[in-house]
């Protein structure tokens, strides 16, 4: 086979940058920063370079170096919602609620439409006490997305700690539609059952989620909590006497 003489082409920025957010979404972390690196030695104010560099800084857990790439991103190229999107997660992990709730406020204000930002805002809109606040927040996230799992996961959870569990169950459902396979979400679902006195059906719930994954621990330990039978250990109290408790979902970031 003859070989060509032509050199390979190289890559334009828009070109690089394109492949470096493949390489990110893969996972292949030290290649994608080594091309963001490369990008931005070349053109300094790339804004998407900046952005995705800080998204990465933020997966790399460098959220210092995050905040300041894409505050940058924004300086060169203002008014992008999926940026103040990313922004807001930035600042939520590192415990800069006010931050991240502005950050989220004018990803809103830039794109009504942005469901992410809806729905990670009613996760801070909660978390500072604003229930009635942050159920519009997932409710607009999910008139917007009607797929949004996340926002779903989380109205349920918000519904069940303000008392509202047959609403609460109602989203689990909904979430095992979209993902059948959901932990959370089935675990949620049962207990909820369990609360609303309906054992039976949460202990169905269990039982499909054991006839797929066989001896789970979860799975067993809470039908035993359930129906009082077969209790492994530390699995000695009823859902009733503790609620059902779970952790939002993470917020959503904007790729």
């Amino acid at each position: 086979m003859e070989q060509s003489d032509t050199p390979p082409r190289e890559l334009t920025l828009e070109e690089a940058v394109a492949f470096a957010i493949l390489l990110q979404k893969n996972e292949q972390f030290v290649e994608a920063r080594e091309l963001y690196r490369r990008v931005l030695d070349t053109a300094p104010n790339h804004p998407d370079a900046l952005h995705y560099a800080g998204v990465l800084a933020h997966q790399q857990g460098h959220s210092d170096e995050a905040v300041a790439l894409i505050e940058k991103s924004l300086a060169v190229a203002p008014g992008r919602a999926d940026c103040y999107n990313n922004l807001g997660i930035v600042f939520q992990s590192t415990g800069r609620l006010q931050a991240a709730i502005d950050a989220y406020q004018r990803a809103i204000a830039i794109d009504p439409a942005h469901a992410n930002a809806h729905s990670n805002l009613g996760v801070l809109l909660r978390a500072t006490g604003q229930p009635l606040e942050a159920e519009a927040a997932y409710r607009r996230a999910i008139q917007l997305n009607p797929e949004h799992v996340d926002a779903y996961t989380n109205l349920g959870i918000l519904l069940n700690a303000l008392k509202r569990t047959k609403e609460a169950a109602e989203c689990y459902c909904k979430v095992i539609t979209l993902r059948p396979k959901h932990r959370e979400a089935r675990r949620l679902l049962a207990l909820a059952h369990c609360v609303l006195g309906d054992v039976d059906e949460a202990v169905k719930i269990f039982e499909e989620w054991l006839e797929e994954e066989p001896g789970d621990p979860v799975a067993l330990h809470m039908r035993a909590a359930c129906t009082g039978r077969d209790v492994p250990a530390r699995a000695g109290h009823r859902p009733q006497d503790s609620g059902v408790a779970a952790t939002p979902a993470a917020p959503t970031m904007t790729a």
